[in-house]
């Protein structure tokens, strides 16, 4: 027992030795790793070789980790480095590491439809715009922060497209249909959803966008994808990543650009006159503005302040009682008074972490972006709320479930803006107000618009969604891969109108209802939106020596429940309470709307690999949608593409020094598209009324109308795609490039059937007969390289072009304004005119007012003609200007004299770096964009023509600030005042003035007035600068980084194009473009 015991403490001493010497060996490495250029790397894996241990380094490129001896060897690898690998050695407790950059691009991991690929093995057209790329940019929308980074994502900026929470409109590769939307389908963390669900996201917490462009690459997710795919990753958490917490901050001034001002009020009381006098042929007695008003304005304007409200506004008297205002004489520009410049900010918080087994990510948003509309602050703005939450779990060796939850709250405020005009409204009064008009009237109130527009009442919007997603990968056996997902997403809308009645104090004393929206009124809106998803698919990967085969097949289904409830009512006791139990309308009405639509469908895909060298992918779709009948309902789409590495030849190793890397790729595929279809089109319907057109018993009845004709026979809408594409890089992918053919047919879609006899009662349903073509092309050129260890710099070049046209339509006499075959997307048919009517070109001298020799009575039924008017040109010479028959084959003088699809669009991105010795790094990134051909007819531009300044149809020509200003036509029968000021100006650009509608002869749409809306916008101005760690460590802060931002700085159009007019912001009434100065602050500890 002595000697067992002695045997069992010896052994025991032993054990208890060899673990204090393991464990005095065991210990801590840390360290920091930086790039070339001395600037901190965060995310690098930093791994135990040989083992699963690992961790990442943080915001500041530093990392901890635990090694059991001396021959410890620990990884260090990220995306676009050379992999490095350092033996811990004995007594080492700190290890600083440096990469160097390496061109990795071809081995990084690309988010495909339902999977990932190494970029070197895909062969669809797909491109990958990664987080460096979208990292820091001050915008509050997701689909701002898009622009200007793949050629081919198409943005335009829709009618009120730059209102506070507003957003571009975006297209992957152009129009794909006659009409509607055709925005791309958008799979944010393996979901599908919509463009709405990607806007609904905070930009800082999106990773990266994989843009799939083809029939190739979008085919797997059938019926939503027949206008691409923007596949989003959000971020989350990396194994063994300790709690990194950031905080990021921005405040912008934003500031309207390119509106137009007005000329001061004598010239404009000037112009008046002249068009006025010009509308009585000649009457120099027919004007408003007298010599005496005329001398009034001059002079306030050249003595500020010697005039009262009261003398600037004067009275009209009926009996000696006032009654009513005079001409107005003020000198105001109501751009100045009305614009303001607005203080936007944003803040966002996150933390991440997690162990081997577990990560987690959650942030938190908001944004607070008030309108440039002055005085009503409060009812112009928009606010976002957003939360943003998941949870990966390791569960074993096999499993691991991935949860995320969304959660968005998005509050836009808007003016009612007379009759519910909204800000549109407000800004058609802003836009066309003159000069003259008081600020504050004589009885010492505002104007009638200003007190309307500030108490005439607010909409106000939320929007709430939810979503919740819920995923396992499961690892089943080795190759052998399965991954099924669930997701519930909800959306609540809610709308409130509440408008006010207005009043404005009379001359006399009394107040009055204003004149437009005089009573109180409430409309309210309610939408609920239930969505759901599942779906599934298992991948089997199998490698034999240079054959590497994968397959993987799966299946989805979804259904959106949608349901809405409308009320409103007029004449509220208290109209400040939006409340329909006190609204005392005669006639209230409540309305609602259900619909529902879902789809299933089955996919598989084969990939085959040999030597990294011949690359084969076949995919397909087998999809049916509720919208057809059950025969109609399924549809089989198809798609293959190829690739051929020709770098990886032996044929190539003598030029790879130059030509490092050369692959050339091709696809063709077909995809569905059912979103055009309307619900129920193969279901009997019946719509109801509630008062009938004739009286049964002397009373209106409820009705219901006969069902309609169906077509048994509408199915899906196809786009087969082919696509050609070439990648390059050369000097080591310091240079790299990357072009793209495509041609795209879109067939079978729903257009007009052949029409029915009117005996029949009803009209001929939609049949699937019309198709289009589009044809495009896309390139990319990028130089990135470093001048030094610490200075590096990038230059980069995207242009895309596409056109489509009209192969099928059923139009048999088609008007030149509908769809025909050969029409193409954009065209502007007008007259030819390339000057003004001169004194011979009519058949007496006469100036009272007389047809042209040449008859244009056509273009303005009853007009008058006189020299300075335009002159259209008689193509067809039957001494007629017409349109014929309106018809392609009869269009009289009319032709195609342009073409509004803008062409060319092109990008120009320049960064450069440089890391100061302990003194931090600065960065400077610049962005341009721009639309290298598009014309765009100004007749219908108001502030081209003078505005709406005494009616919609007014012209004014010049009477704004800008190249042409004041340059219409002026002869020696003008007004004398304006003659003795302007002088005479008979070679002018812009035709004779008039007001009201007699002007209307003059801007029929011709070539005198087509101008170029070609356009390079400075989008963004960047300047970073990141403090070293050396200063930070002091106060433990891991990251400081301070930028500046200006966005929509200069834009440089054309000549002829007025440089008050926005040549991206279209041609209307529109909430005008803004330039945003801003200062931000990103903090990581």
């Amino acid at each position: 027992m002595v000697v067992l015991l002695k045997r069992c403490s010896l052994a025991f001493f032993f054990m208890f030795f060899l673990a204090f010497v393991a464990m005095a060996q065991k210990r801590t490495i840390k360290g920091k790793v930086i790039d070339q250029n001395s600037a901190f790397l965060k995310g690098v894996s930093v791994m135990v070789k040989g083992s699963k241990q690992g961790t990442v380094t943080d915001d500041a490129g530093q990392f901890s980790i635990g090694v059991e001896n001396a021959n410890t060897v620990l990884v260090f690898s990220f995306s676009g480095f050379a992999t490095s690998e350092v033996q811990v050695g004995s007594g080492k407790t700190t290890i600083n590491v440096t990469l160097t950059q390496e061109d990795k691009t071809l081995q990084d991991v690309v988010v495909v439809g339902y999977g990932k690929q190494k970029k070197i093995n895909m062969t669809g057209a797909i491109e990958t715009i990664s987080s460096k790329a979208l990292e820091n940019r001050p915008v509050t929308s997701a689909s701002a922060l898009l622009q200007g980074t793949s050629p081919s994502l198409v943005f335009s900026t829709p009618g009120g497209g730059n209102t506070p929470g507003s957003r571009p409109t975006i297209q992957i590769r152009g129009q794909a249909m006659l009409s509607g939307a055709t925005e791309p389908l958008v799979v944010i963390d393996g979901i599908p959803g919509s463009m709405t669900d990607f806007n609904a996201l905070n930009p800082n917490d999106i990773e990266s966008v994989s843009v799939l462009k083809d029939a190739a690459a979008s085919a797997v997710y059938g019926a939503r994808a027949p206008y691409g795919v923007l596949v989003v990753s959000t971020k989350m958490a990396k194994k063994n990543e300790k709690p990194q917490f950031t905080y990021n901050a921005n405040f912008a001034n934003v500031t309207p650009v390119r509106v137009p001002h007005t000329v001061d009020a004598y010239t404009y009381a000037l112009c008046m006159n002249q068009g006025q006098m010009n509308v009585a042929g000649g009457n120099a007695n027919a004007v408003s503005y007298t010599p005496g008003i005329l001398d009034t304005i001059q002079d306030n304007i050249n003595n500020p302040g010697k005039y009262t409200y009261a003398q600037l506004n004067p009275f009209t008297y009926t009996n000696g009682v006032p009654t009513g205002y005079g001409v107005a004489m003020n000198n105001n520009d109501m751009m100045d008074i009305w614009l303001r410049s607005s203080l936007r900010q944003q803040h966002d918080f996150s933390v991440r972490g997690g162990s081997d087994k577990t990560t987690y990510f959650l942030s938190a948003a908001f944004v607070n972006q008030p309108g440039v509309l002055n005085y009503i602050e409060d009812i112009d703005n928009y606010k976002r709320y957003n939360l943003n939450a998941g949870l990966v779990s390791q569960v074993n060796d096999w499993l691991k479930l991935t949860y995320r939850t969304r959660y968005s709250l998005a509050q836009a405020t808007a003016p009612m803006g007379d009759l519910g005009g909204g800000r549109d409204r407000m800004y058609t009064f802003i836009f066309g107000a003159a000069p003259t008009t008081p600020l504050i009237t004589a009885v010492g109130e505002l104007n009638p618009f200003m007190l309307q527009s500030m108490n005439n009442g607010s909409a106000v919007s939320k929007s709430h969604r939810l979503d919740n997603i819920l995923g396992a990968d499961i690892d089943i056996m080795k190759g052998w891969t399965a991954h099924i997902d669930g997701t519930w997403r909800l959306a609540v809308d809610d709308y409130q109108a509440l408008q006010k009645p207005t009043v404005t104090k009379q001359p006399n004393g009394s107040y009055a209802a204003n004149s437009g929206a005089n009573v109180s009124a409430l409309t309210k809106q309610v939408a609920l939106d239930r969505y759901w998803t599942l779906q599934g698919y298992m991948a089997y990967e199998y490698a034999l020596k240079k054959h590497t085969f994968r397959i993987q097949a799966g299946a989805s289904a979804e259904e959106d429940n949608y349901k809405r409830m409308t009320g409103n009512n007029i004449n509220l006791y208290v109209p400040d309470l939006p409340a329909f139990a006190v609204a005392s309308g005669a006639s209230p009405s409540l309305s609602d709307g259900v619909s529902t639509w879902a789809t299933a469908g089955f996919f598989g895909r084969f990939n085959y690999n040999y030597d990294n060298r011949y690359l084969l992918e076949v995919n397909g779709r087998y999809d049916g949608s509720g919208r057809y009948s059950a025969d109609k309902r399924w549809g089989f789409f198809p798609s293959a593409s190829a690739g051929w590495n020709m770098s990886n030849e032996k044929f190539w190793e003598s030029i790879a020094p130059i030509v490092n890397r050369a692959k050339l790729r091709a696809s063709y595929g077909t995809v569905g598209n059912q979103g055009n279809a309307a619900g129920y089109v193969h279901i009997p319907t019946m719509t109801t009324g509630n008062k009938s057109s004739w009286l049964f018993n002397g009373a209106a009845l409820p009705y219901v109308n006969m069902p309609g004709i169906l077509n048994m026979d509408l199915t899906w809408e196809k786009l087969t795609t082919a696509d050609l594409g070439l990648e390059l890089g050369f000097l080591n992918n310091r240079l790299t490039t990357e072009f793209d053919y495509f041609n795209r047919t879109t067939w079978d879609m729903i257009g007009p059937a052949t029409p029915v006899p009117t005996v029949l009662g009803a009209s001929a349903p939609a049949v699937n007969n019309a198709e289009m073509v589009t044809k495009g092309w896309e390139g990319q050129v990028k130089w990135a390289d470093n001048i030094n260890k610490r200075w590096n710099y990038s230059v980069g070049l995207g242009m895309s072009d596409a056109m489509s046209h009209v192969t099928k339509y059923n139009n048999p006499t088609p008007l030149y304004t509908d769809w025909y075959v050969g029409r193409e997307f954009g065209e502007i048919w007008g007259y030819t005119s390339n000057r003004l009517l001169v004194q011979s070109d009519f058949p007496t001298t006469a100036i009272t007012g007389q047809q042209p020799t040449i008859n244009q009575s056509r273009i303005s039924n009853g007009s008058k003609w006189y020299a300075g008017d335009v002159k259209y040109e008689d193509l067809n010479k039957d001494g007629l200007i017409s349109p014929g028959a309106s018809t392609v084959a009869d269009h009289g003088d009319l032709s195609k004299i342009g073409n509004s699809t803008p062409r060319y669009r092109f990008s120009f991105n320049l960064a450069s770096g440089y890391s100061f010795p302990k003194a931090g790094r600065v960065d400077l990134a610049v962005f341009l964009e721009g639309v290298g051909k598009r014309d765009l007819f100004m007749g219908s531009t108001y502030s081209f023509w003078g505005g709406p300044l005494s009616g919609i149809t007014s012209i004014a020509q010049g009477i704004y600030k800008g190249d042409k200003s004041l340059d219409f036509y002026r002869d020696a029968n003008s007004a004398p005042r304006v003659l003795s000021v302007l002088g005479e100006n008979v070679n002018s650009y812009f035709p004779r003035p008039y007001t009201g509608a007699e002007g209307v002869k003059n801007f029929a749409t011709s070539t005198r007035y087509m101008v170029s809306a070609a356009y390079m916008r400075l989008k963004n101005v960047m300047a970073t600068y990141t403090l070293p760690n050396e200063w930070l460590n002091v106060a433990k802060i891991k990251t400081c980084r301070f930028y500046f931002s200006a966005e929509n700085i200069a834009v440089l159009s054309a000549e002829n194009m007025p440089n008050y007019i926005d040549p991206e912001n279209g041609v209307g009434l529109s909430y005008p473009q803004q330039a945003t100065y801003s200062f931000g602050v990103n903090l990581g500890f």
